[in-house]
Formats: structure tokens, C-alpha cells, sequence
């Protein structure tokens, strides 16, 4: 499922991350990584999405929160 579709609260890990090399080397640069645990803080229907990743929150567009595929924890 995509980053966009997390439920504010929601914790889940980053499964697959799509896009160019350039646009996946940024988002590892701010910590965003295959593996790597997010929760949401903000995903309303339009606007950035808000996740805290690594104890730093990042507000990332709609087009490259889609690009970023998770998987929820359950519990």
C-alpha cells in the first residue's frame, strides 16, 4: 500500500521505494530507507504528508509519498 493511504497514528515499514535513482537518494539522505520504520502524523486528502521517520519528521508531496510503498504493523 502507499505512504499516502496510512491512517494518522499508523506505524508501518517502508517495503519498496520507486522512483530515479536521484529522487531515492534524497529521501535516504533524510533517512527515509527500505526497512526503515515511519508513522504517520498528517495525511489529509490534499497537501504533504506528514511521518516521523528516525525521530525526525518529514513533509513529503503527495506524488513522492505514493512512490514510497509500506507495510502496517499490526497492533
Amino acid at each position: 500500500m502507499p505512504l499516502t493511504a496510512l491512517a494518522p497514528g499508523q506505524r508501518a515499514f517502508v517495503t519498496a521505494i520507486s522512483g530515479g535513482h536521484g529522487m531515492r537518494r534524497r529521501l535516504a539522505s533524510m533517512g527515509l530507507t527500505t526497512g526503515c520504520e515511519v508513522v504517520a502524523l498528517i495525511s489529509r486528502g490534499q497537501g504533504p504528508v506528514v511521518v516521523a521517520v528516525r525521530q525526525t519528521r518529514l513533509a513529503l508531496g503527495r506524488g513522492i509519498a505514493s512512490r514510497i510503498d509500506v507495510e502496517p504493523l499490526e497492533g
